[in-house]
């Protein structure tokens, strides 16, 4: 007993001490108040999401009214909260969007924000803005199993991982929302187990999510022993033309709407269930938090409302998703699809960084003329 004791502060000891050398050499990190998901400029998902878990605790510290949003990246741009605070000075506007996200990973993410909820005078206040558009409707097989967002090596290990669930394997008991720490643990016990990961920040993005990692992607675990007694050419055949890895996206607008057809991965116009089940789960859960919940159906170019095969279908059934809420008043709607001019979009789904004050703008104002409008 003894002998385990003494290991036990001795690996408590090493922690600290290694702890303190990455704030020495890099400084506590700096969190973001109020608390953005989105880096400037934009590192990765997979950094996102970090900022996601780790910074979330912070909202606890929130002593007025509050603003928080969860979408994707259009969110992220269009919404940012330096600039909306502007807009709404009586509120701290808090955006936990997160690049590519379905519903399903904005309902992990929301998991951490009511995780750190302030106190109930803040929460009655308070509003969460789901801001979604028909991309994030992609189901979890697709969205979570698409190489171009997928490492290869996670798509063969046949789970389905968001990018919170995958930088969660970091911290499993308080990082994951599935978790049965993260489950029955206080907000305040979660919040000081993940402080300790908090200080990794620095350094993580250059530390496998495990430490064996690296090792096991050595090429020599996937080598054919065959292949070792065939001779090596020194030179390149002449008709052998260097492999050039396609482009994992498509930046002309109209291409990328393409892109974004295919990636929905379903027959043209046909939505799956899965993710609008996905959103009234959450609306449910969000509600019963005592938050007033606002779904904001995201602006789109004219173009891409009138070409896309899923557009009309993901409003209507949007819509028929919505409709009990609607009727219990558990869910304010605001269509904001036709909201923003053409020349205000850089692409088919996102706005110019000269636009952002104009679709933060638009934002505060159909808030206010919703059924429970903001207070200035």
């Amino acid at each position: 007993m003894k002998s385990l004791g003494l290991a036990a502060l001795f690996a408590v000891l090493a922690t600290a001490l290694i702890q303190a050398g990455i704030v020495l050499a890099y400084g506590w990190p700096a969190i973001p108040w109020p608390v953005e998901v989105l880096s400037h400029p934009r590192v990765s998902f997979a950094e996102e999401a970090r900022r996601a878990i780790f910074y979330s605790s912070g909202l606890a510290k929130s002593r007025q009214p509050m603003i928080v949003i969860a979408g994707a990246s259009a969110a992220q741009e269009g919404y940012q909260p330096g600039i909306a605070r502007t807009v709404a000075p009586n509120f701290l506007v808090h955006n936990f969007s997160m690049g590519g996200a379905n519903l399903s990973e904005v309902d992990q993410i929301i998991d951490h924000a009511l995780k750190a909820a302030p106190p109930s005078e803040i929460m009655d206040q308070s509003l969460l803005v789901l801001a979604v558009s028909y991309p994030m409707f992609v189901p979890d097989q697709k969205r979570w199993r698409d190489p171009i967002f997928v490492p290869p090596d996670a798509i063969k290990q046949g789970e389905v991982l968001t990018d919170v669930e995958r930088e969660a394997m970091r911290c499993p008991g308080a990082c994951n929302p599935g978790s049965q720490f993260f489950k029955i643990a206080p907000g305040w016990l979660v919040a000081l187990a993940k402080e300790r990961y908090t200080l990794l920040l620095p350094i993580v993005r250059h530390l496998p999510v495990h430490l064996g990692d690296p090792l096991l992607r050595k090429k020599i675990w996937r080598q054919d022993p065959r292949k070792l007694l065939e001779p090596r050419s020194s030179k390149k055949s002449a008709s052998e033309t260097p492999k050039v890895p396609p482009e994992p996206y498509l930046v002309m607008a109209h291409r990328q709407m393409d892109f974004l057809t295919q990636y929905m991965g379903q027959p043209q116009g046909v939505l799956h269930d899965e993710q609008f089940e996905k959103l009234k789960a959450l609306v449910n859960k969000v509600y019963s938090y005592g938050f007033r919940v606002v779904v904001v159906d995201m602006p789109l170019p004219s173009w891409h409302r009138e070409k896309s095969p899923f557009f009309a279908p993901y409003q209507t059934k949007l819509r028929a998703t919505l409709a009990s809420h609607l009727d219990s008043q558990t869910v304010e709607f605001v269509s904001l699809a036709d909201a923003i001019p053409d020349d205000e979009f850089r692409d088919s789904v996102h706005p110019k960084a000269e636009a952002a004050n104009h679709w933060a703008r638009v934002l505060i104002e159909h808030l206010r003329a919703s059924p429970s409008p903001l207070t200035n």
